[in-house]
């Protein structure tokens, strides 16, 4: 992931360090896995949402290394533009694996799980 927030705001999509939370992926056939983490300053307020606006961010950004293929790749950075079927079954997550799968030509499936896997 070293370099990965500084080429995405090389393409023009920059995030502050609340935002940066992506901190390892892995691809396995077309799907791409995440770890996504709250910083430090962020972690107290985790139990203020149901999930973190930064967090849930974050766990997006593997979407990037869909649309592009690779970290070094980040030329065709989508950003989600509707939802359908969100359901949220824990709360107050400040770590999360995430699983992102294309489901059709402009759709993918998110879903995330916390450390104790809801």
């Amino acid at each position: 992931m070293e370099g990965f927030y500084e080429r995405v705001a090389d393409a023009g999509y920059e995030y502050g360090p609340s935002f940066r939370g992506l901190r390892a992926a892995w691809r396995a056939g077309d799907e791409i896995f995440g770890e996504v983490e709250l910083p430090d300053e962020a972690e107290d307020d985790a139990d203020r949402f149901g999930i973190h606006p930064a967090l849930l961010d974050a766990a997006l950004h593997p979407v990037v290394l869909l649309n592009g293929g690779s970290a070094e790749d980040v030329a065709g950075i989508r950003l989600p533009f509707a939802w359908a079927d969100v359901a949220l079954f824990a709360v107050g997550a400040r770590v999360v694996r995430v699983r992102v799968s294309p489901v059709g030509e402009d759709a993918v499936s998110v879903v995330l799980a916390d450390a104790a896997g809801s």
